[in-house]
């Protein structure tokens, strides 16, 4: 799959890479699932189709990410969102998510208003990607989505000087598991995606090539923020 070799930190604790393993395979099995549920939705002949030779087997270039949002204290208006993790859609296929606590907030509507996902238990986001988003032929879109401080303390309604909210946030812990095909599988809008009405609007590309699109152009647009 051409991709680098899995590293763990070296302070870890001895139990921390194998446990980490066996959630990265317990991500994949689940995977395979979740694409034959979406083959059946697209209304593919094959409920296997994503699961071929070559598209996703044991070649793919999925990446796991453990993600840490500390507790912060500070001073801030009352009005003023926090940013924890800017506004973005995730370059793959989709993205299975084990989130920690509350602050993930999703963008579905063209009013651009921004809907908290409520925390559950024992439970997984799915996030569409752009992959998928391509593959559909934008029937189906990509899940913009940000993280946002969540209040951790009671205290957060007294005000401090200047007469700003002392503002105390809740760590929040997540998983990402980002599914990426094959870096040679082919992606196209599926037939069943394409009409008269729907002609296609993406070319051919190869799953490897349109990550490094999408991560040069997201790189790109970091760059003209800044500037």
């Amino acid at each position: 799959s051409n991709m680098p070799a899995r590293k763990f930190p070296l302070n870890a604790s001895c139990n921390f890479a194998p446990v980490t393993e066996l959630y990265y395979s317990a991500m994949e099995h689940l995977a395979k699932i979740l694409f034959k549920g979406l083959a059946m939705a697209l209304k593919l002949d094959d409920a296997s189709w994503f699961l071929e030779k070559g598209r996703f087997d044991d070649g793919h270039q999925c990446a796991l990410r453990i993600l840490n949002y500390p507790e912060l204290e500070y001073k801030t208006d009352a009005s003023t969102v926090q940013i924890r993790a800017g506004a973005h859609t995730d370059y793959g296929a989709f993205t299975i998510l084990k989130s920690g606590g509350p602050g993930l907030q999703l963008q579905l509507s063209k009013d651009k208003e921004w809907i908290d996902v409520p925390h559950l238990e024992d439970s997984f986001i799915i996030n569409l990607g752009d992959l998928m988003q391509r593959w559909t032929n934008d029937k189906w879109t990509s899940t913009l989505h940000r993280v946002v401080a969540t209040d951790n303390n009671a205290d957060n309604d007294r005000a401090g000087d200047g007469g700003q909210k002392l503002f105390k946030s809740a760590r929040r812990q997540s998983i990402a598991f980002f599914v990426n095909m094959n870096g040679n599988a082919i992606v196209m809008p599926l037939e069943t995606c394409v009409d008269e009405t729907h002609p296609s609007k993406y070319i051919p590309i190869k799953a490897s090539e349109h990550l490094i699109q999408r991560h040069n152009q997201s790189m790109m647009a970091k760059h003209k923020k800044k500037e």
